[in-house]
């Protein structure tokens, strides 16, 4: 605390501003001592805590401190009797590292500097062969392939009899990304350089291209997108006749490409996109798809068109989950 107010009595004599002086000759060098001795002041340089702030000081700073709020006298005594001296402690002296630590210190932080050696080509390898992701199992592939099969039912629709509905693969976000995931695993070892979907269906492998860190090119209808290139017009796999283009630059020369669509059918679709690669000078290393219908021989007609291969990750034989129809269900894909 700060010294203490004059009306302020102590039974203890070291805490209080109103105590008796000490006996002659009690005192020392720098306190109070007999009638008639000369006060000769405090040592300047000794500090002392004072214990309203835990903070050291000499007695002039002390009274410069608190000065206009307390007379020297009640200073005099907050000093002497509750502010407790400083210990000074002689300072460290840092021993002489040994010599043996100090050639090791200089010899770790010049191997620092130094360039490090180059390491052979065949431990490279090694080494990001043991970093490549493990493959996954063709079994849990085909877990995998027998899950989607189960959300994938099939329509009576555009007179067939078996029209297999995409769209509940979408209600399974989890299985959906671990399809893209199987086909981007594939295709990375392809060294693919874009991935091209087909109009409307194949947008929905646009995370393939993610996953892979390539563009996805959209194949359009004709009269959907601007400063386009046909392929011409080709036979849609139910009926009619149709026409697939891509935007002028898109494609370039040399481009390794995958055209990937829900499913292959006939065929006739990607064979239109196979016609298209080749008319940008790019290769198709595969044309991929979620289900193949192997009955329509679509697979055959795509690598006689140019396609490197033809990949189908779910097999037909798979597909049994008949859709539950209402009472008034129509197949309105006859119009």
């Amino acid at each position: 605390m700060a010294p203490r107010d004059k009306e302020r009595r102590s039974g203890n004599p070291k805490s209080s501003v109103k105590q008796q002086p000490k006996k002659s000759g009690a005192g020392g060098k720098f306190t109070m001592g007999k009638a008639g001795d000369e006060w000769q002041g405090y040592d300047p340089e000794e500090r002392r805590i004072d214990p309203e702030d835990g903070f050291a000081y000499t007695w002039d700073e002390l009274v410069d401190f608190y000065k206009g709020k307390y007379k020297k006298k009640e200073l005099e005594a907050y000093w002497e009797y509750e502010c407790t001296p400083k210990t000074r402690g002689k300072p460290k002296v840092a021993k002489p590292e040994p010599k043996a630590k100090a050639k090791a210190k200089a010899k770790a932080k010049a191997e620092a500097k130094a360039p490090k050696a180059v390491e052979p080509k065949a431990k490279v390898k090694a080494k990001a062969k043991a970093k490549a992701p493990k493959e996954i199992d063709p079994e849990k592939d085909e877990k995998l392939a027998k899950a989607i099969a189960e959300v994938i039912p099939y329509f009576p629709f555009k007179k067939l009899e078996k029209f297999y509905d995409i769209q509940g693969l979408l209600h399974h976000p989890k299985l959906l990304n671990a399809m893209c995931a199987v086909m981007a695993r594939r295709f990375r070892k392809m060294k693919v350089t874009k991935i091209c979907g087909f109009e409307a269906r194949g947008f929905l492998f646009t995370p393939v291209a993610l996953k892979l860190g390539v563009p996805f090119i959209m194949l359009r209808k004709a009269g959907k997108m601007p400063n386009t290139i046909s392929s011409g017009p080709y036979t849609k796999e139910y009926e009619g006749v149709d026409e697939i283009c891509v935007q002028k630059g898109a494609i370039v020369k040399e481009d390794k490409v995958v055209l990937i669509d829900d499913l292959v059918a006939t065929g006739g679709t990607l064979c239109a996109g196979i016609k298209l690669m080749e008319a940008c000078e790019a290769t198709v290393v595969e044309c991929a798809c979620m289900v193949e219908l192997k009955a329509l021989n679509g697979r055959e007609k795509c690598l006689k068109a140019g396609a490197e291969s033809v990949w189908g990750f779910i097999s037909e034989d798979l597909l049994n989950t008949k859709a539950e129809l209402p009472d008034d269900y129509k197949d309105d894909g006859q119009k």
